[in-house]
């Protein structure tokens, strides 16, 4: 009869926690990348509508400033078998956090998701490795091709579309000094930087890759090669020194045209100074359209243990109200092609700003990106301001870049 007793109340105690826990719901701990308070707005915005809608949901929202802080937490948190169960990350994070399993591919959802066919593609590839979805773009930043509206007017010169309009724009636009240097830019381009993804653009624009099938082809690579020798020759008659990190000569007035990050040229956009002088277009070409273009996506985390409950929120935060919503509060460019044409609307630059989307390439979905950043980089500097033949940079690229994967 005790052991009876005994086991009846252990069965009532069990059923009352699952009462409790059916009546409290399910709770979800969510993190993304960075700390900025437009970004804070909207995410506060989208959870308080996701809870309204879902009250049985509850989100726990948590951010982490880009580089250690967000990576210590997310290490920290899948080391102990607990990690974040929604995860807002950017593109060099794929490869290395599937590979660590920390990721949980979501095919499955992805298939029955009514946004499946509507997500650019080149937005969907940034979240895609070795052919499973892991993760599915919120917010992008493309580089866009920024020129003084006002300049090429009374110079009687047209938007340059090509290298070769750019080339001969540039030259015009640019002014220098009695002693030959170059005190007024017609375009700019960073000498030094943290991530000098403006090289990749012409490489794109080129019809060229730095990876194929997930190797690096930088040796004899014709494209690149193509890239360089058209910016080797430019840059020299045209260029002012400064890094990508600090304040675009274009931005401050000292340029006539630039490659920069959409959300770099928001200071001068909202300047009276510059009302009307400044305008923005795909960036010219060598016969293909492209650009580069970064990439926060939402994950699920591979410890979710809700993982139906995840996506449900993924899905509301990327629905066409949310992502229209956050057009309007973050200025960031919509993800969906079937909003294209609302969020043009919106400002008369932002059609160009898609384009700059849909014809951009993020950072490789590789585990050995960073190594690839630092290479490009040298490559970039080595040839375009340290006078280095291209062939001999290129050979040397392949040899740094292949002793680096296998370190």
């Amino acid at each position: 009869m005790k052991k009876l007793m005994a086991m009846l109340i252990a069965c009532a105690l069990l059923l009352g926690a699952f009462a409790l826990a059916q009546k409290e719901g399910v709770s979800l701990s969510f993190v993304r990348i960075g700390n900025d308070e437009a970004e804070r707005s909207y995410w506060q915005w989208v959870i308080d509508q996701f809870e309204t809608a879902h009250p049985d949901i509850h989100i726990e929202y948590d951010e982490k400033a880009i580089g250690d802080p967000m990576d210590s937490a997310l290490n920290t948190r899948f080391a102990t078998g607990d990690g974040y169960d929604i995860i807002g990350h950017g593109i060099l994070s794929v490869a290395q956090r599937v590979e660590a399993g920390q990721y949980m591919a979501i095919d499955e959802y992805f298939d029955s998701w009514e946004g499946k066919s509507d997500i650019m593609p080149a937005v969907l590839a940034n979240g895609t490795y070795q052919d499973h979805v892991y993760g599915l773009g919120y917010s992008v930043t493309p580089y866009v091709f920024a020129y003084r509206i006002d300049l090429l007017e009374e110079a009687g010169i047209a938007v340059p579309t090509t290298w070769e309009e750019l080339a001969d724009a540039a030259r015009e636009l640019t002014r220098v000094n009695d002693s030959g240097e170059v005190e007024f830019s017609g375009f700019c381009y960073p000498t030094t930087g943290g991530n000098l993804v403006e090289l990749d653009v012409f490489v794109y624009g080129n019809g060229g890759r730095y990876i194929e099938d997930g190797t690096p082809v930088f040796a004899d690579n014709g494209e690149v090669k193509g890239a360089l020798e058209f910016l080797g020759e430019l840059l020299p008659d045209t260029n002012l020194t400064y890094s990508s990190n600090e304040v675009n000569p274009f931005v401050s007035g000292s340029a006539a045209m630039t490659l920069i990050n959409n959300a770099a040229l928001t200071t001068m956009l909202n300047n009276p100074e510059y009302a009307g002088k400044v305008g923005i277009a795909l960036p010219p070409n060598n016969g293909t359209p492209a650009s580069f273009c970064g990439c926060n996506m939402l994950f699920i985390g591979s410890t979710c243990q809700h993982p139906d409950e995840a996506f449900e929120f993924i899905s509301f935060a990327l629905s066409v109200d949310s992502c229209l919503k956050r057009a309007e509060m973050v200025r960031i460019p919509v993800t969906r092609q079937s909003l294209v044409e609302a969020y043009a609307q919106m400002d008369e630059w932002n059609e160009a700003r898609s384009l700059c989307v849909a014809y951009g390439t993020g950072m490789p979905r590789v585990t050995w990106s960073t190594a690839f950043q630092t290479v490009r980089n040298e490559l970039s500097q080595s040839v375009l301001f340290g006078g280095a033949d291209v062939d001999a940079a290129l050979a040397k690229a392949q040899e740094d870049i292949e002793f680096r994967m296998g370190n």
